[in-house]
């Protein structure tokens, strides 16, 4: 029988990849703590760059570090962080972890001279098999002899905690039709693989390119007890709107593994899928904020500074014809693209050369 792959971190891969996405944040805050959304410009939403931090912040298996501007209130701002954990045995000190995080991006402020200093929220999302409620600070002392005398001095704050396994999947397939119900519905079944496989039509219906497509798959196949090949006939019976884009990039992912092995196929090809939504993000960032310059770019989509330079180069030509081919050539050679990948390239293209 096929071995199924062992894909290195499917979790904190699949998480990190979702919540890069604004519009899967927008949704995860309006659901999940809509007191939050509600106080929330989401238009505003910025991912950041928190590559600083990261020698001494290696405290999650993966995080995302947004800033969002207040509704109505022009110029305030406040930060919140994508936190995730999926470890088998719950950590009883994590409220440590996040204190440290939250003083440590605090001090960033502080170190570039922010004034005022934005608030810091932190959201931890877990993913792991044993149900948990971690403790605040001040919960993790109460056993503590002298804890009645010093509890007031102790630092303590509330975060806010979402617990994968205890999602009811009949509560999130009332939500809209998105890659946010996709990505969530398959992270509360990560855990349940023969239901990932019964919910296997309406996950993928959320999907909207193949990008999408391609990141569950990987994670389906890092987690879920099914070789690819078993997987690919499963899909073979099951009739959804997806289906199509679904079939051709998991049958691409197996040639790779054909050719290269398993393990390294499926990891270049989530490797050209994150490379694609980089490029995807460079057009977007660019329309949105026409005056940054390329340092400023490079450093938010993770792109070198030669591609960027480039970019920039040929876009200030103005000629969209030349602008899509240098994308469709150079960025995405190999690369394949969906109808929809074909029209968004066209509509950033045309907003990019004045079209």
């Amino acid at each position: 029988m096929p071995s199924r792959p062992k894909i290195h971190q499917p979790d904190d891969r699949f998480f990190k990849s979702a919540m890069s996405d604004p519009e899967v944040v927008k949704v995860y805050l309006q659901h999940f703590y809509p007191q939050i959304a509600a106080i929330a410009d989401l238009s505003t939403l910025q991912q950041q760059k928190v590559q600083s931090l990261r020698p001494n912040l290696k405290l999650f298996s993966a995080d995302v570090v947004y800033r969002c501007q207040l509704k109505g209130e022009s110029g305030a701002h406040f930060h919140f962080c994508l936190l995730f954990e999926h470890k088998s045995e719950p950590d009883e000190h994590v409220a440590v972890q996040i204190g440290l995080y939250i003083f440590l991006l605090l001090r960033e402020q502080v170190k570039a001279k922010r004034e005022p200093l934005e608030p810091v929220l932190p959201l931890l999302f877990y993913n792991g098999k044993a149900t948990w409620q971690p403790k605040r600070i001040r919960e993790i002392f109460k056993g503590h002899p002298g804890y009645e005398v010093l509890k007031s001095y102790l630092p303590d704050f509330h975060f806010l905690f979402e617990d994968a396994h205890r999602l009811p999947p009949e509560e999130l397939l009332n939500l809209d039709l998105s890659y946010f119900r996709s990505a969530v519905l398959s992270m509360a079944l990560r855990h349940k693989p023969d239901l990932i496989f019964e919910y296997i039509e309406v996950i993928f219906e959320g999907t909207e390119d193949n990008g999408q497509a391609l990141a569950i798959i990987t994670y389906i196949l890092g987690v879920a007890e099914r070789s690819p090949k078993r997987f690919l006939e499963q899909l073979k019976n099951t009739e959804f709107t997806t289906k199509p884009n679904v079939m051709s990039t998991l049958e691409q992912l197996l040639e790779m593994g054909r050719e290269e092995g398993l393990e390294k196929g499926l990891e270049k090809g989530l490797n050209k899928g994150v490379y694609k939504k980089s490029i995807f993000n460079l057009l977007k960032t660019a329309v949105r904020f026409p005056d940054w310059p390329a340092t400023e770019l490079s450093d938010f989509t993770e792109l070198s500074m030669e591609t960027v330079t480039t970019f920039l180069s040929i876009k200030s030509q103005g000629d969209a014809a030349v602008l899509r081919n240098y994308v469709l050539q150079d960025l995405l050679a190999d690369i394949p693209l969906s109808k929809e990948d074909e029209r968004k390239l066209d509509r950033l293209v045309g907003q990019l050369t004045g079209g």
